[in-house]
């Protein structure tokens, strides 16, 4: 089933933040079906700069990245008042109870592992 746009006619931009090449296609892949425009990043600073041209509806992020990590870039966003509305999905391998806990203190409304 194909998703319509809002009903505004605005197609949602989803922001995928995720170090690894691979990780982006599949994440990519999945959301294929879902009538969205997707955007990557490959690091936080990537991130910051895409979301300063344009504000997504929804930032899918990696906990594992070089220099800023998942977690301080979350918080980041939760510290702005102009993206501290956007809702971040973790997307990550790590699964222990911890980096659970880390996740959804740094303000994300889902962890999916």
């Amino acid at each position: 089933m194909t998703a319509s746009p809002l009903s505004d006619g605005v197609v949602p931009r989803i922001l995928i933040v995720d170090d690894d090449r691979v990780n982006l296609k599949v994440v990519a892949i999945i959301l294929d079906d879902v009538v969205c425009d997707i955007e990557v990043a490959q690091s936080a600073q990537e991130a910051l700069d895409s979301i300063r041209k344009a504000s997504p509806a929804l930032i899918l992020l990696d906990v594992v990245m070089p220099g800023t990590d998942g977690f301080e870039f979350c918080r980041t966003l939760q510290a702005d008042p102009s993206t501290r509305e956007i809702p971040v999905i973790f997307i990550t391998a790590r699964n222990n109870a911890q980096d659970l806990i880390a996740g959804f203190e740094a303000g994300a409304v889902d962890y999916v592992t």
